[in-house]
């Protein structure tokens, strides 16, 4: 096939790879001036009406997606000679399945990407009605994408990494009036998909709906995370038997090493399950999962990004990722003081607070005010005249004393009258063991002043505490 050209359009230069559908060339795009993946039918394939109508379906199938994240197709035919061929967009880079081999298997940040951007394809395509119904490491794509002339650092244009999606060869169009394919193509003795990552209802040659891609791109995950598929044996029936009936160990059991966070391995379990009612609902459901899974354990920090672009080499675009799940904070026990929350003991505090400061304030208001001093008698006869009636004032229990009321210094002591006169109100009354006063003296207090000696102790307090 090399220098043949196709229809006058495309000219091959060199083969890129085989299967067993056909082979896959290198051609250019007169048109256009565009290189071009040419992808043409085997010759002993193209006598099989089987596989003209499977070729036809994947160009079908091709043809309607547009995602950035599934290979383009330009062009469908059937060249002059008879060969049916299919024009697509040229990939560099490598395979899922040729980065495992070398690498053995992907952190954790960069398989949860690489499957987040096939998800983003398959989303498309079952939106559409198409399942893929083949995916496998080697239908998954790392491909070099130029994003800049400007050399870098290395001397280098800029490029991105993306994940493409490949080889729609057997997708099955849910709204077109085929028959139903079995698992068994009778009359080639093959197997439609590849049993290490089939799901266990296309196993059983069951109906198929979207939820068997999600089985086969969690098998693609466990393998990436691990390193290894679930099941291994080397006989297809065995293999497709153990996707039917066994459920595979966790992948921590399979690869400690690898540190696997709980809530990833519980997604990728999820999407392993037997019955499809209990996988994820849809490819968007999956990616979301993935990504909150990987919030969960802060995996998803500043460098997250930078060890993508280290572990691969070329850094992942960020316009290939759907946007961040935003997930609730995770609930943690709240603390509580006497069975109340602290937050509500904390806001209650000043309340009460303030409500027990009030309560005491208006009780020492609305006490009574202790009665009036008891009045005293003088154990000593005092004149008529110096006997003073002293009245409180409105601000004080301190007796007022005036100069006219002190008795004179003339006045005799034996002149008293021999009855006791009356004692004023307001003085306070004798202090138990007082020394009598002398003769000569009136039962007024001596003012400091005059005497030097403290005056009567009198309260202060309007709070209903006296001394």
């Amino acid at each position: 096939m090399l220098g043949r050209n196709l229809e006058g359009r495309y000219t091959i230069t060199a083969r890129l790879g085989s299967g067993s559908m056909g082979t896959v060339y290198r051609a250019k795009q007169h048109a256009m001036g565009r290189e071009v993946a040419i992808k043409i039918l085997r010759g002993d394939r193209a006598v099989d009406d089987t596989a003209k109508a499977r070729f036809m379906r994947e160009a079908r199938a091709n043809s309607l997606l547009a995602s950035p994240n599934t290979v383009t197709v330009f062009d469908f035919g059937q060249s002059e000679s008879g060969e049916f061929y299919l024009a697509m967009e040229l990939l560099e880079g490598e395979s899922l399945g040729q980065r495992l081999t070398r690498v053995g298997r992907l952190p954790i940040p960069v398989a949860v990407d690489a499957a987040r951007q096939a998800l983003r394809s398959l989303a498309e395509a079952h939106a559409k009605g198409i399942i893929h119904r083949d995916l496998k490491p080697d239908n998954l794509f790392f491909a070099r994408v130029l994003t800049s002339a400007l050399p870098s650092a290395s001397g280098e244009g800029g490029h991105e990494e993306i994940v493409k999606v490949l080889d729609f060869g057997i997708a099955k169009m849910l709204r077109d009036g085929d028959e139903p394919m079995g698992v068994v193509e009778t009359q080639a003795g093959t197997v439609f998909g590849t049993p290490r990552y089939m799901s266990p209802e296309q196993a059983q040659g069951k109906p198929l709906d979207a939820r068997t891609d999600l089985y086969s791109l969690g098998v693609i995950v466990y393998q990436m995370l691990t390193g290894r598929p679930p099941f291994t044996d080397n006989d297809a029936v065995v293999v497709m038997a153990r996707h039917i009936k066994s459920v595979p160990k966790r992948p921590n059991e399979v690869c400690p090493d690898a540190n696997i966070p709980k809530e990833l391995e519980d997604v990728v379990m999820r999407a392993l399950s037997k019955d499809p009612a209990e996988r994820q609902a849809s490819a968007d459901t999956f990616a979301g999962e993935l990504l909150a899974a990987l919030e969960a354990q802060g995996a998803l920090s500043s460098g997250v990004r930078a060890s993508m672009t280290n572990a691969a080499g070329i850094r992942v675009p960020d316009s290939m990722r759907p946007p961040p799940v935003v997930l609730p904070p995770p609930r943690t026990r709240r603390r509580t003081a006497f069975g109340f929350p602290l937050s509500l003991v904390a806001l209650a505090a000043p309340v009460i607070i303030l409500v027990t400061a009030a309560g005491v304030y208006l009780g020492m208001r609305s006490g009574r005010r202790p009665p009036a001093p008891a009045p005293i008698t003088s154990a000593h006869p005092v004149a008529p005249a110096a006997t003073t009636a002293v009245e409180p004032t409105p601000t004080s229990d301190v007796p007022t004393v005036t100069p006219d009321t002190l008795p004179k210094a003339d006045t005799p002591s034996s002149a008293a009258p021999a009855t006791p006169p009356q004692v004023t109100k307001g003085l306070p009354p004798a202090r138990p063991g007082a020394r009598p006063a002398p003769k000569g003296t009136t039962s007024a207090p001596p003012s400091r002043a005059s005497s030097g000696a403290p005056a009567a102790p009198t309260s202060t307090s309007n709070y209903g505490v006296f001394d």
